[in-house]
């Protein structure tokens, strides 16, 4: 007896090899932004393109590793397995209006409450303190130029 596939898993064939090619594209932009707009070593340390660089470095080529010689077959996905992708679009898109760390910090509390399922108190603690980390941490410590958004050049 032969089973027939259905169209949806034929149609959604390809789209692992896309993600994948998409991540190395990616990862070449965010390298090349790091070293050649913002410099990846400024006066005797990391400047603001180091973190870009590195991490766009890394995965551009885990992103090839995965595309040649990954040994996991991958499965067709869902649209519920696009959320992710979708969410995070949604957030470099606010950034402009709402800046990089608010836009962030708005991401992450949103997706711990709708898509984990958490608490408002646990939700807005965790958004919160990731919007800090990320100030403290890329905005003080390693002067990484955000994006202030509109919202903010306003406020100033």
């Amino acid at each position: 007896m032969e089973v027939e596939q259905s169209s949806e898993r034929e149609s959604l064939s390809w789209l692992p090899a896309l993600v994948t090619i998409g991540i190395v594209i990616m990862g070449l932009c965010w390298a090349a932004f790091g070293i050649f707009k913002y410099g990846i070593w400024v006066n005797n340390g990391p400047g603001g393109g180091f973190f870009a660089a590195v991490a766009g470095i890394g995965a551009a080529a885990l992103g090839i590793y995965e595309f040649f010689f990954s040994p996991v077959s991958a499965k067709p996905i869902g649209g519920r397995s696009l959320w992710p992708a979708a969410a995070m679009a949604l957030a470099i898109l606010c950034t402009p209006l709402l800046g990089m760390v608010l836009s962030m910090s708005l991401f992450i509390l949103l997706w711990i409450l709708l898509v984990e399922k958490k608490s408002w108190k646990q939700s807005i603690f965790t958004g919160i303190g990731a919007g800090v980390a990320l100030y403290l941490l890329f905005g003080l410590w390693l002067k990484v130029p955000f994006p202030q958004g509109m919202f903010l050049e306003m406020l100033q």
